[in-house]
């Protein structure tokens, strides 16, 4: 069915709706820590629906529903790699509260010192870009497939830019976060209305079953998605996730740890949920092919935008189109506030203008987010694919996110470890990874240039960076000089303490950059260890639910 005029009106109201609603919250920006965290105040509604919009982008179902419909029921795995470590958010998310920091930078400079404040905010930008443009890559894709190219992809992106861009530069995480609530719930709609539409056309479970071979409903394929991938990949997401330059804010903007605990892990949960519909989308467009009522498509990647285009009626596509762009603003707006906070405190303030107010620092972030916003659109061209896109940036995680788990688990690392750690890790990423193949062609002769390059070969590459560094980690902690003990007694007594209890923190003369709300929740304080070991077990049971749930619609009809 061809993009009609109904379609394009529910596009353009949504999004000068969601526009009016985001720059309405600028009125509520009293200060930078308003503008970057929200006043720390978000109940468990809002932070659920944070880390969904923030956590969900439209690369996710078009990786997920392209690597379906080329691999089979497998092709989940590209955000199924996330499903064992969404347990781990419980913990994280309390940590990161406690330690009231508003930029991962600040985690940094407060375990490791200044230079690996520095480090981790180049890295941080570089994530944002390489994140930025992978998303806006799944918007183009989307949208050349649903119009069939009336709708150029620059145009879609530059439209969705303009609107979320208005109201994160006037209203900041709050805009961000309240958009978020209604933007949440159209991921939802974006990800389960195919289901049904699709199910109709290929006659159900026993259709699919019928008009694809029995291999497409594996949960691992030999090649792209092996066991050895999946685990690879799930390792170096446990290991890269709380790297993330927006994990920060996401984890951290609750009014106590408990609605970070909830808000990260089930909102999370969602997402999980959302992944089997779009995993479901795959097979289906490729079921439609079987049957003939469907044309080749010229890339995998063009399964889920062309699933928009042939299954739903006018004015369903439009509520679709709209849900994906809503998809997408909720995490652009997000990373544009994270990453503007990077440039302007930890950039600006830290080395260039100590002394700058608060009111400069929230003017300066206002515009500090486009330079991102350019440079994410421009690696949108330079990548070949979303799915390779998503590798990348799981990789570039695990660079910082190696010491910055071993900084909060062990207490002798310092910064000459993880300085060893990087320069070693990079280095053979950048010859055995995806610039390696880049640099192959310039060097044809070189076989190993880029061995490991391919997606495919995610686990591969693992292997090849990971175990050096983490031996690089370790001499250099043993050998290199220690951190000051007083500055590290300080960061875990931050961890140690619960939100309400800052008094301690003042007592002890530990500095907090941002507080925030600071009224503590009963549970934390008084049965940390029941919150702490039951809310993970009772999220790895649901995780474990999600698994043998993708098993049983595998199996239904076959």
């Amino acid at each position: 069915m061809n993009f009609s005029w109904i379609d394009t009106v529910v596009v353009l109201a949504y999004l000068i709706g969601i526009g009016i609603l985001g720059v309405y919250q600028a009125k509520k920006i009293a200060g930078s820590g308003d503008f970057f965290a929200g006043g720390r105040g978000f109940n468990k509604f809002m932070m659920m629906m944070h880390s969904l919009g923030t956590g969900t982008h439209a690369d996710d179902p078009v990786a997920v529903t392209g690597a379906a419909f080329q691999r089979g029921i497998s092709g989940i795995w590209y955000t199924f790699v996330y499903l064992f470590i969404t347990p781990f958010y419980w913990i994280i998310a309390a940590v990161f509260r406690r330690a009231r920091f508003i930029t991962t930078t600040d985690f940094f400079e407060a375990r490791f010192g200044p230079s690996l404040g520095i480090l981790y905010t180049v890295m941080g930008i570089v994530t944002f870009i390489v994140s930025m443009g992978m998303m806006l890559k799944g918007t183009g894709a989307i949208s050349q497939a649903v119009t069939q190219g009336a709708v150029p992809d620059w145009v879609a992106m530059l439209c969705m830019t303009v609107v979320f861009i208005i109201y994160g530069t006037a209203g900041g995480l709050i805009a961000t976060v309240v958009t978020e609530t209604i933007q949440g719930l159209l991921i939802v709609v974006m990800s389960l209305l195919l289901v049904p539409f699709g199910l109709m056309r290929v006659g159900g479970f026993a259709g699919l079953h019928k008009a694809l071979d029995s291999s497409m409903f594996d949960l691992s394929t030999p090649l792209e998605l092996s066991i050895p991938w999946i685990l690879g990949a799930s390792l170096m997401n446990l290991i890269g996730i709380v790297a993330q330059p927006h994990t920060m804010e996401v984890h951290s903007t609750g009014k106590t740890e408990w609605e970070g605990r909830i808000g990260a892990t089930y909102g999370a949960m969602i997402k999980r949920f959302c992944a089997i519909g779009w995993t479901l989308t795959g097979l289906t467009v490729l079921a439609m092919i079987s049957m003939g009522t469907l044309g080749e498509l010229g890339h995998r990647e063009e399964a889920f935008g062309t699933a928009i285009r042939v299954m739903l009626p006018a004015g369903f596509t439009g509520l679709m189109l709209a849900a994906v762009l809503a998809a997408q603003m909720s995490t652009l707006s997000a990373f544009m506030v994270a990453s503007s906070a990077l440039i302007s405190r930890n950039i600006y303030k830290r080395w260039i203008s100590p002394d700058a107010g608060d009111a400069t620092i929230v003017s300066l972030a206002r515009w500090a987010g486009l330079v991102v916003v350019v440079l994410g659109f421009i690696f949108a061209w330079v990548v070949p694919g979303v799915a390779d896109a998503m590798t990348i940036f799981w990789t570039v995680t695990t660079f910082t996110g190696l010491f910055m788990w071993f900084g909060v688990l062990w207490r002798k690392t310092n910064s000459t470890g993880a300085w060893a750690s990087f320069t070693v890790m990079v280095p053979i990423w950048l010859l055995f990874g995806p610039i390696g193949v880049k640099l192959g062609h310039l060097f044809p002769g070189v076989e190993w240039l880029g061995i490991y390059g391919d997606k495919a070969k995610l686990h591969l590459l693992l292997l090849a960076y990971l175990p050096p560094g983490l031996i690089a980690l370790v001499i250099g902690s043993l050998f290199g000089k220690p951190m000051d003990k007083r500055k590290l007694d300080n960061f875990y007594m931050l961890l140690r303490t619960p939100v309400g209890q800052e008094h301690k923190l003042v007592e002890a003369g530990v500095d907090v950059v941002y507080a925030g709300h600071s009224k503590g929740h009963p549970w934390e304080t008084k049965y940390p260890l029941l919150v702490n070991v039951l809310g993970f077990v009772v999220a790895l049971i649901i995780s474990l639910a999600f698994f043998a749930l993708l098993y049983f619609l595998g199996n239904i009809a076959a």
